[in-house]
């Protein structure tokens, strides 16, 4: 496999993400745009009372589809916290053993399965740290994306 072929899966990768970090900027900016227009729209309107209990609605439910979701993300960071806690504890215990131990060979493959441990470890943790964090992005997009049609439907855009 060639070097420019090593590269492609990676540069691709960083393309896709570059692209939907791009999509999620302009998202965001088009729903502050919107947050702008609907409190001028909300500030400039004579009979408030009725369109303020449709537009709290359509708040409160944003708002109770992002706690769901911000929970999850928060319990999968807990999990990945907790298993770091158990690695951690394994690689001590290997590393005490591999110092405690009185034969060079026994000691020397002692401390090299300590490094393979170790650095298993890493890449294991890279991988969830990159997973945990593409999902929590793919679900921001999505949220975002959702409450952009929804406010484009509610607010009406002044000209």
């Amino acid at each position: 496999m060639t070097k420019e072929n090593k590269s492609r899966p990676t540069s691709e990768a960083a393309d896709y993400t570059k692209k939907n970090y791009d999509h999620a900027v302009r998202t965001g900016l088009k729903f502050q745009e919107e947050a702008g227009r609907w409190w001028s729209s909300m500030l400039n309107q004579n009979n408030m009372a009725q369109d303020w209990q449709k537009r709290l609605t359509g708040m409160t439910g944003m708002a109770n589809s992002l706690m769901p979701m911000a929970q999850h993300h928060m319990e999968d960071m807990l999990g990945l916290m907790e298993k770091n806690s158990r690695t951690g504890t394994e690689l001590m215990k290997k590393a005490v053993d591999a110092v405690q131990t009185p034969g060079l060979a026994e000691s020397q493959a002692k401390w090299i399965e300590f490094w393979t441990t170790s650095m298993g470890a890493v890449r294991s943790q890279t991988e969830a740290i990159t997973e945990i964090s593409t999902k929590a992005i793919d679900s921001w997009i999505d949220f975002v994306r959702q409450n952009t049609e929804v406010t484009e439907v509610r607010v009406p855009k002044t000209p």
